[in-house]
C-alpha cells in the first residue's frame, strides 16, 4: 500500500452482512477506510456521495444488480475514473466475461486469498491514481452534481437499459437485412442440425417459408443429400479438418434442382464456445454449365485431334512413296534440264509436305505426353552445322549470308562442348525450322546469323537466330508460338504464316527445361532465342 496521511477509501457494496463483514475487516486490517452498501442503488449514492478511490461490488444484490451499478458509474465522468472490482460467489467464465464487458477493472471470487485481493487493490488504487488529476480536470466544477437520488439512480439505469436494447436491436436488424438480402443462402444450425435460421435466398431454393424449416433436422429440411452434406461439412469446421466447398444440389418442392456448394464455419458464443454452425449454399449453376461446356468443348477438341493425327498419318506412308519415287526418277540421265528443275521443285515441295507432316504428329504426341525424349550428351556446333547443311540449297537460292557465332567454350573440341543432354534429332529440328523461318522472310542478300553461347549464371546455353528480314509487330508476340498461329506484317501486307515449325519450337524446348522467345521490330529483323539447361545428367 502507498505511503500516505490520509487512507484510501473503499466503498464495499454487498447484501449479505457477513460478506460485508469479512471484506472490510481485511480491508482495514490493510489499513484502508471502509464504507459500506447493502445494495446496489445504496451503493451508487455512496459513489457520489463518499467519493471513494476504489469500489468492491457484489454482483447478486436486491433494488440494483453490481453489473447495473458498475455500467452506470461508469457511463459518468464524474465517477467513472474510479477502479471498480465485481466480486461473485460462482467461479465461471460467463461471469468474469460480463463483469468485464460492463467496464469492471477486475474480476475476483468471494472467498479469494488475500494475497490475490490486496495486491490487485494496490494495483488499481496505484493506476487510478496516476490519472486521477487528468480525469477530474475533464469534468468542470460547475457540472459536478450532488449524489442523485434512488428515483433517478433507477431513472438512469433505465434510460441506459432502453438505450443498450436500442443499440441491440437495431444492430439484429441490420444482420437479419444483410443476411436476407445475400444472393447465396444461409442456414444456421445447433449443435444437434436443428434448423434455427434461414435466409430467403435458401428458402427460395427450397420452395418453402423459414417457419417451415426451423426445428427440423438438416437432412429433413434439405433433403438427404444436401443434408449429410451439410452435416459433413459443419462437422469438419468445427473439429477443423475443413468445412469447405462441398458441391451437392437442392431440390424444391416443385422438383427444380438448383446445383450449391456448401460450406460451414463455426457458431462460437461470446465465450468462444461452439454452440453451432452457419452453412453457406452458393449457387454454381452458372460454374456448372461452363464446365459443361468445357467438357464439351475437350471431347470436341479431342475428336478433331485424333481425326487430325489419324488423317496426318494415314498421309505419311503415301507421301513417304510418293518421295521415294521422285528421288529415284531424279538420279536417271534420261531427263532434259526442264524436266530435272519440275522434279526438283517437286521434291523439295514432298520434303516439305513430310517435315509438316511430321512436326504435326510429333506436336500431337509431345501434347498428350507420348514422346519421350532420347537424351544424350551433344555437342551444339555440330548440330547447328548439320542445320545449316539442311537448308544451305535454300540459302544458295536467296544468295543468303549464313553464319555461325558458337562461342570458343562450347565449340566442338573443347572440354566444355558436351555441357548439354538433350535430343539431338529435336534440337537440330528446332534449329532447322527457325532457320527455314528466317530464310523465308528474309529478302535477298541477306544475313542470318545462328549465335550460342553460356548465359551469365552459367545456368543454361543461349541460342540465337537472327534475320534482317521485314520483322514482327509487337502484339503478334502472343501467339506466334500457338498452333497454326499466323501472323500479317504491317509493311508488306502478307501473311507470314508459321504455321508447325514455331509450336514444335515451342513444345521441344520446354521439354527440355527451357525457354523460347522472340525479339523484333518491324523492318528491322526479328531474333528467336532458346535456352537449354546446362547438365550432363542424362
Amino acid at each position: 500500500m502507498e505511503n500516505s496521511n490520509t487512507p484510501k477509501t473503499i466503498l464495499v457494496a454487498d447484501d449479505s452482512a457477513i460478506a460485508l463483514l469479512l471484506l472490510s475487516r481485511r480491508l482495514s486490517g490493510a489499513g484502508y477506510r471502509v464504507v459500506t452498501a447493502s445494495d446496489g442503488i445504496e451503493a451508487a449514492q455512496r459513489a457520489y456521495s463518499d467519493a471513494p478511490d476504489l469500489i468492491v461490488l457484489d454482483i447478486t444484490m436486491p433494488r440494483m444488480n453490481g453489473y447495473q451499478v458498475c455500467r452506470l458509474l461508469k457511463r459518468d465522468l464524474l465517477v467513472a475514473h474510479i477502479p471498480v472490482i465485481i466480486l461473485s460467489a460462482a467461479d465461471e467464465r460467463g461471469t468474469e466475461f460480463w463483469s468485464l464487458r460492463t467496464g469492471a477493472d477486475a474480476f475476483m471470487t468471494k472467498g479469494a486469498d488475500p494475497t490475490d485481493l490486496l495486491p490487485t487493490v494496490e494495483r488499481l488504487l496505484a493506476r487510478s491514481a496516476s490519472h486521477l488529476s487528468e480525469r477530474a480536470a475533464s469534468v468542470p466544477p460547475s457540472e459536478r452534481k450532488p449524489a442523485p437520488g434512488p428515483e433517478e439512480i433507477l431513472s438512469n439505469v433505465c434510460a441506459l437499459m432502453d438505450e443498450e436494447l436500442y443499440a441491440t436491436t437495431i444492430q439484429r436488424i441490420e444482420l437479419k437485412t444483410i443476411q436476407q438480402n445475400l444472393r447465396d443462402g444461409v442456414l444456421t444450425l445447433d449443435l444437434s442440425h436443428q434448423v434455427t435460421a434461414a435466409n430467403q435466398a435458401l428458402c427460395h431454393m427450397l420452395g418453402v417459408e423459414e417457419q417451415e424449416l426451423l426445428g427440423k433436422d438438416c437432412t429433413l429440411a434439405l433433403g438427404e443429400l444436401a443434408g449429410a452434406c451439410t452435416q459433413e461439412a459443419l462437422e469438419g469446421a468445427i473439429t477443423g479438418n475443413g468445412g469447405e466447398g462441398q458441391d451437392s444440389e437442392i431440390r424444391s418442392r416443385s422438383g427444380e434442382t438448383t446445383p450449391v456448394a456448401i460450406s460451414a464455419l463455426p457458431l462460437r458464443d461470446y465465450l468462444g464456445v461452439t454452440v453451432g454452425g452457419v452453412c453457406l449454399f452458393q449457387d454454381i449453376t452458372r460454374r456448372k454449365e461452363v464446365e459443361m461446356l468445357y467438357e464439351q468443348m475437350r471431347a470436341l477438341d479431342k475428336v478433331k485431334n485424333d481425326l487430325t493425327h489419324m488423317i496426318v498419318h494415314d498421309l505419311r506412308t503415301p507421301l513417304t512413296s510418293l518421295l521415294t519415287g521422285l528421288l529415284t526418277l531424279q538420279g536417271s540421265r534420261s531427263l532434259d534440264e526442264m524436266e530435272n528443275e519440275l522434279l526438283a521443285i517437286s521434291v523439295s515441295g514432298g520434303h516439305t509436305l513430310l517435315g509438316m507432316i511430321n512436326d504435326l504428329l510429333d506436336i500431337s504426341k509431345m501434347e498428350d505426353g507420348s514422346l519421350s525424349l532420347e537424351k544424350s550428351p551433344i555437342a551444339l556446333s555440330e548440330i547447328t552445322e548439320e542445320a545449316f547443311q539442311q537448308v544451305a540449297s535454300l540459302v544458295e537460292e536467296k544468295a543468303l549470308t549464313l553464319e555461325a557465332q558458337i562461342a570458343p567454350e562450347i565449340s566442338a573440341g573443347t572440354p566444355d562442348a558436351s555441357l548439354l543432354c538433350a535430343d539431338a534429332d529435336k534440337v537440330r529440328r528446332v534449329l532447322v525450322n527457325l532457320l527455314g523461318n528466317a530464310i523465308k522472310f528474309t529478302p535477298r542478300s541477306g544475313f542470318i546469323t545462328v549465335s550460342a553461347c553460356i548465359d551469365s549464371d552459367r545456368n543454361a546455353v543461349v541460342v540465337r537466330v537472327r534475320d534482317t528480314g521485314e520483322g514482327i509487330p509487337k502484339e503478334a508476340f502472343a501467339r506466334i508460338f500457338d498452333k497454326f498461329g499466323q501472323v500479317e506484317t504491317r509493311t508488306a501486307g502478307r501473311t507470314m504464316s508459321t504455321g508447325l515449325g514455331l509450336t514444335f519450337c515451342k513444345l521441344v524446348v520446354e521439354a527440355h527445361g527451357g525457354q523460347i522467345w522472340v525479339e523484333s521490330e518491324p523492318g528491322d529483323g526479328s531474333t528467336f532465342s532458346f535456352t537449354l539447361p546446362i547438365t550432363t545428367d542424362c
